[in-house]
């Protein structure tokens, strides 16, 4: 009897990107490459056959792009959006519009055209004019670059990218019928999923988050729930299923759960995706000439159509010769966006099979390319710099876009958790010290009440479940210099004070770590495992109230009565 089933094709699969993922992060190649090489092994086409339903794993793997969107629209603050320097918005439509323009006369005379229902010099365009926000982001946070000026051009850029990208997903079902009424139907159902997502995300959603802000898993649940409606509503409308996904993620990127949100869903994201890449691997059929020589000219076309449209445009806003050639690099490949869309052009039966496997073999010839250029960026600069500056084209210290903004303000003191210590902690430091000091703590609750009220005394405070870590890891603590958990053990779910500390060590290693310990056992264990201090409420409480006894027998009572009540009567902390 054959046992073989759909739980034994994921487990293949998986095991076999687990195999070669172990290998290309020692090599420190992107993962995606992996995740490929894995499903071209395991598939029918080149590979083994060891899959034997590989239609099974693509559609399983759908899921792991609608969550992808999803993400991706929660990462993309429109406010913050609007308040983006002046680089970023010109270069987001000059660089899309200016490769779009680029490919579509470098690749027309190469012989591809738009003929009947084959629009693969409109897919060229498109693919070829985005880059990759999943090696960019990982190249630059393994470099612990996220926050110079030249890496926020990069992924506000690569924001604008995929609100390009958004516009071509709403008329992609129906390219092949894009008469006049066509259009307008399809942006006008466009129109109304995103004004009708936005009325529900402002009025709606917010009474129903804020009472169950409480429950972080509710929450996961129900932003979850308005993922997978968004998306089954767009796909109803004959729109695209992940343009849903990535409208819902929008919609509520606002709020102040996105991050605890985004930070859940990444490992299950992380699974989905993981099957998609495989899927994909699997469809690549025995390479021909003619899709290696698209991939080989699609590869080029995107490093130089970067440098022709990204770097003159910031030379020209006054970047010098650094600010304008690292963005270019950083943008030098293929996105798996563009997979994405070629693979729904394949299913539309908009381009042949031919070009998502050429588009495969280029984005993992970028990939590779990208791994090696990104991390010697500025070693190419200072190669290039005395050529340029004979063309003077000089390097200069811009104006950074960002400056004096609050939002990019890192705090010095991380308050975890906001229970009745912190509370109290709090209040003693607004008494102690300015507001100046305030503006230098942060603290993270998934209390929205408790939130508001912090807000209300101008204290920073964002949304998060503390107990988990791609929560912590989403927070970006590595410039904290103080980080403190007051919460006891036994309120915290599925963690410990402990098992946060060593979580706070691997993300923020140079930071002071305080944590809270209930019993003297485990406050030995982690002024071992490195803590900088442990606090013990009882044995605080226990040498106060010592002191008190003592100088009761000295017949103080009534002072200290006094004293006492006069205290209480002034102090007006977040919670009573």
């Amino acid at each position: 009897m054959d046992d073989h089933s759909l739980l034994t094709d994921v487990a293949l699969s998986i095991l076999g990107a687990a195999a070669l993922g172990l290998p290309a992060y020692w090599l420190r190649l992107p993962l995606v490459l992996a995740y490929l090489a894995a499903g071209l092994i395991l598939g029918p086409g080149l590979g083994f056959g060891l899959v034997r339903n590989p239609q099974s794993i693509a559609t399983l793997s759908e899921i792991g792009l609608v969550l992808l969107m999803f993400i991706l629209g929660l990462e993309i603050d429109l406010r913050k959006l609007m308040r983006a320097g002046r680089a970023v918005m010109i270069n987001g439509v000059t660089q899309f519009l200016g490769c779009a323009g680029l490919a579509l006369g470098m690749f027309y005379l190469l012989g591809y055209q738009n003929r009947g229902n084959d629009y693969t010099l409109t897919y060229l365009a498109i693919a070829g004019s985005l880059s990759s926000t999943l090696v960019v982001v990982k190249v630059l946070s393994d470099r612990l670059e996220l926050d110079l000026m030249t890496s926020r051009i990069t992924l506000g850029i690569l924001v604008l990218q995929d609100l390009w990208a958004i516009s071509f997903l709403a008329l992609q079902p129906n390219l092949n019928q894009l008469a006049v009424d066509t259009v307008l139907l399809s942006l006008a159902k466009a129109v109304f999923l995103i004004v009708m997502s936005w009325l529900l995300a402002r009025f709606v959603l917010p009474w129903v988050f804020k009472r169950i802000g409480k429950q972080p898993e509710l929450v996961l649940v129900a932003a979850m729930a308005w993922c997978f409606g968004v998306s089954g509503l767009a796909g109803f409308m004959q729109l695209s299923r992940e343009m849903g996904a990535l409208v819902a993620g929008i919609s509520i990127a606002a709020f102040p759960y996105h991050t605890d949100i985004a930070a859940k869903i990444t490992s299950l994201r992380d699974f989905f995706i993981t099957l998609f890449f495989v899927a994909l691997g699997m469809q690549i059929p025995s390479p021909t000439l003619q899709v290696i020589t698209l991939a080989g000219w699609l590869t080029l076309f995107v490093i130089a159509s970067r440098l022709l449209t990204v770097s003159p445009v910031l030379l020209f806003l006054g970047y010098g010769s650094r600010g304008s050639l690292v963005p270019a690099i950083n943008l030098g490949q293929m996105s798996e966006f563009s997979l994405v869309l070629a693979t729904l052009g394949v299913s539309f039966g908009h381009v042949p099979k031919d070009f998502l496997s050429a588009c495969i073999l280029a984005l993992v010839a970028s990939f590779l390319l990208s791994s090696v250029l990104m991390p010697k960026v500025h070693a190419i600069h200072g190669f290039l710099g005395p050529w340029l500056a004979r063309l003077r084209i000089r390097d200069s210290q811009p104006r950074d876009d960002h400056a004096g903004d609050p939002e990019h303000k890192v705090p010095r003191i991380v308050l975890l958790g906001f229970y009745r210590e912190a509370s109290s902690f709090l209040e003693e430091i607004t008494r102690r010290h300015t507001q100046t000091f305030l503006e230098d703590v942060l603290v993270v609750d998934y209390n929205p009440e408790t939130l508001a009220k912090l807000h209300e005394r101008n204290v920073q405070a964002v949304y998060g479940d503390v107990a988990h870590s791609e929560t912590l890891r989403h927070l970006h603590l590595d410039k904290a210099a103080i980080i403190i958990s007051t919460v006891p053990d036994h309120l915290f779910k599925g963690t410990s004070n402990l098992k946060l500390l060593r979580t706070l060590q691997d993300l923020a290693p140079q930071a002071l770590h305080i944590v809270t310990a209930e019993t003297i056992d485990a406050a030995r264990q982690m002024y071992a495992q490195g803590a900088a201090y442990v606090f013990i409420p009882r044995i605080v409480a226990a040498h106060y109230l010592v002191d008190v006894i003592e100088r009761i027998q000295s017949n103080r009572l009534d002072a200290i009565r006094q004293g006492a009540e006069k205290f209480l009567g002034k102090w007006q902390e977040t919670l009573p």
